[in-house]
């Protein structure tokens, strides 16, 4: 296993977070009780210590360097530290290395005033740190150090251990057993408890993730419910007009035909066949929505040149230039790569909307010039109701329309800017709008030029 570490990743699992903790948590009770045990050593050291003189000093040299592990083990603690089994098997050998060490300056078990104590804080601490195996282990090695070193006198004999050695083994052995079935008991409870807690958080956040699924769908849900009765509506509206203007005209026609003179019954005639084209336009856009939506709105690409495309489809455009005074200038040398019958398409919806949003007298410029990027960019001006800047935004949306008191009497589906902005992206290129309330709008459609070698224009004759 790698050591854990400020460095070293984290665990990504919750169950070994939480034994993570758990461990952390042992390692810092460890470290208080040796703190303790640390400060009654030296306080037996200097008062009523009845060992040699000579003893004291070497004894403190060596609770100086356990200060030292402790003061280290503690910062590591306090900076965060996951420590892991192996940091405790290193702890416990440095505490059993101590310990042993202070026996044997101390003058062994036969010396008046008796060490021991460190060897249970040492069994204690293992069981806390490694539970009861840990526990045990520790304790019949502190055993055999104990009568192996304690026994010894400058290393040079060896003397066997008396009666009260071998019932401080069996107390090691106790309290190795006492200690590691405590913790043990404990260490399970607070598992439990930590799983149990992990259990609960996984099923709060698998509830919280289905409430926010909940809110979402419920959200598309309504979102499609709205679009669906602004549909309804918007159809019924734009249907109502033209359906009752050719129910009208045509029963005009054939109650009143033997009482109308050739000029009324062309006037009808001619309101039949504008109301007609009304709803065929209608029809038509939603058919191109529908296949823009399935993805079955076909194109086929060519070079097509503006200076001779714009003014044809302009001159196509059934526009009254006594209503509305139209003015027309195209950059010659333009050339796209472009769907021609998508693109007419597109520049008739700009054109439409700048007629239906224009007063009488309002003035129309369609201008077609390269812009600063070197792309072909095509406007279509006009001087009629202009947008709010806050309803800019979803102006190129399915469906979308700015309703005020002076457009409720204008017609349409909502659909001809959206239809006009998937046609151009579909290019490759842009739509955008600039517009100032109540002083009319500029819509731009933004496409690459086409070179004969299929570069940019940009990168050409480098």
């Amino acid at each position: 296993m790698e050591p854990a570490g400020p460095d070293r990743p984290q665990a990504s699992t919750p169950a070994l977070d939480g034994r993570e903790t758990i461990l952390a948590s042992a390692e810092r009770i460890t470290v208080v009780g040796r703190w303790v045990v640390l400060a009654a050593a030296v306080i037996l050291n200097h008062f009523g210590n009845r060992n040699p003189a000579t003893s004291v000093l070497a004894v403190d040299l060596a609770l100086a360097g356990w200060a030292l592990v402790n003061v280290a083990v503690s910062l590591l603690l306090l900076r965060g530290f996951r420590p892991d089994r192996w940091f405790g098997f290193l702890t416990t050998g440095i505490d059993l290395v101590v310990a042993t060490t202070i026996l044997y300056l101390a003058g062994g078990y036969g010396a008046p005033t008796d060490f021991s104590l460190l060897f249970y804080l040492l069994i204690v601490a293992s069981a806390v740190r490694l539970g009861l195996p840990g526990a045990l282990a520790t304790a019949v090695v502190v055993s055999i150090l104990y009568v192996v070193v304690g026994g010894t006198s400058g290393f040079a004999s060896l003397t066997p251990p008396p009666g009260f050695v071998v019932g401080r083994i069996f107390l090691f052995l106790f309290v190795a057993l006492v200690a590691g079935l405590l913790v043990g008991d404990l260490r399970n409870r607070l598992d439990r408890a930590v799983r149990s807690a992990i259990e609960r958080a996984a099923q709060l956040d698998e509830t919280r993730r289905r409430e926010e699924f909940e809110r979402e769908r419920a959200a598309h849900l309504q979102e499609i419910d709205q679009v669906r009765s602004d549909f309804v509506a918007m159809v019924a509206h734009e249907l109502q007009t033209p359906l009752a203007s050719l129910k009208t005209q045509a029963d005009t026609l054939l109650t009143q035909q033997h009482r109308l003179d050739p000029q009324t019954r062309e006037a009808l005639v001619d309101g039949i066949h504008r109301s007609a084209s009304s709803l065929a336009a209608l029809v038509q856009d939603f058919a191109a929505v529908n296949r823009i939506d399935t993805q079955q709105f076909s194109y086929h690409f060519e070079p097509v040149g503006l200076t001779e495309f714009v003014p044809e489809v302009v001159h196509e455009f059934p526009l009254d230039n006594r209503k509305h005074p139209l003015r027309l200038r195209v950059e010659p040398g333009m050339v796209v790569r472009a769907d021609r019958r998508r693109l007419r398409q597109a520049l008739h919806n700009l054109l439409n909307n700048a007629v239906k949003y224009s007063p009488r007298g309002g003035n129309i410029a369609v201008i077609a010039f390269p812009d600063q990027q070197g792309r072909a960019k095509l406007s279509v001006h006009d001087e009629g109701l202009g947008i709010r800047h806050e309803d800019l935004p979803k102006l190129f949306q399915k469906f979308s329309r700015v309703f005020d008191k002076r457009s409720m009497r204008i017609s349409g589906s909502g659909l001809g800017l959206y239809i006009t902005r998937e046609i151009v992206e579909a290019h490759g290129g842009e739509v955008g709008v600039t517009s100032e309330w109540g002083k009319g709008s500029s819509f731009s459609i933004v496409l690459p030029l086409w070179t004969p070698n299929g570069q940019d224009p940009g990168t050409a004759g480098r």
